[in-house]
């Protein structure tokens, strides 16, 4: 091994390195990590495949790639965040995925929020009075002229335009809710489930 390579192993092909980078937007393809910069990881092993293969290939950062090599996060895991890479990717455009990446990132805090919580603990000051202010906490608001930007995850039902109790201040600006189809949607994305 020479600097972590195998010797006589060929270089990805630059080409092939630019694809692979630019499925998962140059940043690790795990959808709850993102993190910069990457490596290109063989899913199967190189020395197994002795190949480079667009399908064989993911980005991942540093920290995944070694979590992936020491069996933390495993190959059926991988194939299936390569599988879904290509799903989103094809389906939804830069500016939906990174709306379901926040969507994701909301439910994860309010998730990990709950869970720290001691049972019997008296959660009156984070807890919503009425459901009413339940669900402002689950809205994102955009500007009601950009709705075609998110045109794909209204068809798939993955968020809805909120009632008119959402709207902001500014009447400009329409409530987007994350529907319980999306909640399903972004779950499964992010532990490597099918979509």
């Amino acid at each position: 091994m020479l600097g972590g390579m195998a010797e006589g192993r060929p270089n990805i092909p630059t080409d092939l390195k630019r694809a692979v980078l630019v499925e998962a937007g140059h940043r690790c393809a795990i959808p709850t990590c993102r993190q910069t910069p990457v490596d290109l990881a063989h899913i199967t092993p190189w020395a197994k495949v002795r190949e480079h293969t667009f399908e064989n290939l993911i980005a991942l950062c540093p920290t995944c790639h070694a979590r992936f090599d020491r069996g933390e996060i495993d190959r059926k895991a991988m194939l299936q965040y390569k599988a879904n890479l290509e799903i989103v990717n094809q389906r939804y455009t830069d500016t939906e995925r990174q709306l379901l990446r926040v969507f994701l990132r909301q439910l994860e805090i309010d998730e990990r929020f709950r869970k720290s919580i001691p049972p019997g603990a008296v959660l009156a000051i984070f807890e919503p009075k009425d459901e009413a202010q339940k669900r402002l906490r689950e809205v994102i608001h955009i500007h009601r002229p950009m709705w075609w930007l998110i045109a794909n995850l209204l068809d798939d039902e993955l968020v809805r335009m909120g009632e008119p109790w959402a709207v902001a201040p500014d009447q400009s600006l329409k409530p987007l809710v994350l529907t319980d189809n999306g909640k399903d949607f972004i779950r499964r994305w992010a532990s490597a489930q099918p979509l």
